[in-house]
């Protein structure tokens, strides 16, 4: 799972599981369903509190980098994508959207970018929550740095440990 210095207010369960959106904040950042070394086609969970650098845009996209030596991101499909907003801060998915809503989903061996069509505009302290069901944990086990973009404008660095 990921920790992320400084970051509040954000929402879920350290195993990734569906029930994760509806708990209350943790401060984690990205959740794994499977911490372990070698688990393949692990669901990540992402969430970001919304800050000033997105307040007021529509939620456009989200996407997270591995460390492309470690992580390896496979494909998946727009209805194996989950896609949420809490938006009042007591952890649960208030707003939900689905694959109607996602216009594209790219991925790279080491990366994954969502882009939407939601017409959803983001508003400070919203917490957005994507589960990307497809990444495949390193070899070996230690502490990883990931990275995870809002809108290709608000950024945050925070780190996966697998056992």
């Amino acid at each position: 799972m990921v920790a992320l210095a400084g970051c509040s207010a954000l929402t879920g369960s350290p195993d990734g599981s569906d029930a994760d959106t509806e708990t209350p904040a943790s401060g984690e950042q990205v959740a794994v369903a499977d911490d372990s070394t070698d688990a393949t086609d692990v669901n990540q969970t992402v969430r970001l509190v919304v800050d000033e650098t997105t307040n007021g845009s529509e939620w456009e996209a989200i996407g997270v980098t591995y460390p492309r030596e470690n992580f390896t991101v496979d494909s998946a499909q727009h209805d194996e994508i989950e896609l949420g907003v809490d938006t009042n801060g007591d952890g649960e998915i208030d707003r939900e959207f689905d694959e109607s809503h996602v216009s594209g989903v790219n991925n790279n061996a080491y990366s994954f970018d969502v882009t939407l069509d939601t017409d959803y505009t983001l508003r400070t302290g919203d917490v957005v929550v994507v589960q990307y069901p497809a990444v495949d944990n390193p070899a070996e086990p230690g502490e990883y740095e990931v990275e995870v973009r809002l809108n290709d404008r608000q950024n945050a660095t925070g780190t996966v440990s697998i056992e």
